[in-house]
């Protein structure tokens, strides 16, 4: 037997959906997406670095053979609707005491290397929207990492960096290190993530459609997801509103570095 299917085999064991079958709904939805990825309309999603890519735990992942394609992080079905429908504009902040089971699976992942211990001073920046948890926590190898769990097993990973730590933005400002969506109909969603200024004390989020949320801030970095496909319609969606002690500005994605 070929190799591959030996590894793909004992992978599956691990799978927490397996045996799980979805809704007549819920194909549709994942087949529609699966055809939009192969005519090369994919998802919106949109990086700003091609070194970055979700990867998924739990879910069917599809991924092309080139390298300008990202990995669309499509959650068992349901799994993405169940988040968006008890996301909240206002995240509840979390210390790493309070996430040690999200960040061990976090951790556990292979995006940046498996983690064998987990510590809380690992974590950098947590929140709770609802039925999810969104990460950013460094792994053993030095990499930065962002996961966002819902549940126990339904896991979305991106690599931030790459052992290297990364200059912080000048004072009162904000970068962006990588924006996208992913997901069809009631499941799909945006996320964006960056690096802050020590001086930067909130970031929100306004929609064109006049919808404001807030971002969480935190040792150094700034993230936020939302249900809706702006972080992949294309690159000014949406304005990013930055506070610091020197005031407040306001941005376009494509006007931040």
């Amino acid at each position: 037997m070929d190799e591959s299917l030996n590894d793909l085999n004992r992978l599956a064991v691990l799978d927490p959906a397996r045996g799980t079958e979805p809704t007549e709904m819920q194909w549709a939805r994942s087949r529609a997406a699966v055809e939009r990825i192969m005519s090369g309309q994919g998802s919106g999603a949109v990086r700003r670095s091609p070194a970055r890519r979700w990867i998924t735990i739990g879910a069917v992942a599809v991924a092309a053979g080139l390298a300008a394609v990202v990995a669309v992080p499509i959650l068992v079905p349901g799994a993405a609707e169940k988040a968006v429908a008890s996301w909240t504009a206002m995240p509840t902040s979390r210390t790493g005491d309070q996430v040690m089971t999200q960040a061990e699976i976090c951790g556990s992942g292979e995006v940046g290397g498996s983690s064998a211990t987990v510590r809380p001073s690992d974590v950098i920046l947590a929140e709770q929207r609802g039925d999810a948890t969104l990460l950013i926590m460094r792994k053993t190898s030095g990499d930065v990492v962002e996961c966002l769990i819902v549940g126990k097993d339904q896991v979305a990973s991106m690599g931030l960096t790459a052992g290297k730590p990364l200059p912080a933005p000048p004072a009162g400002t904000v970068n962006l290190e990588t924006m996208s969506s992913a997901g069809e109909g009631d499941g799909m969603w945006s996320n964006v993530v960056g690096l802050a200024a020590p001086d930067v004390t909130a970031v929100e989020i306004r929609l064109d459609n006049g919808r404001t949320f807030q971002a969480s801030v935190r040792g150094g970095w700034w993230g936020a997801w939302w249900p809706g496909p702006e972080g992949g319609e294309g690159t000014d969606t949406f304005t990013i509103i930055v506070h610091s002690g020197a005031g407040t500005t306001e941005h376009r994605p494509s006007e931040l570095p």
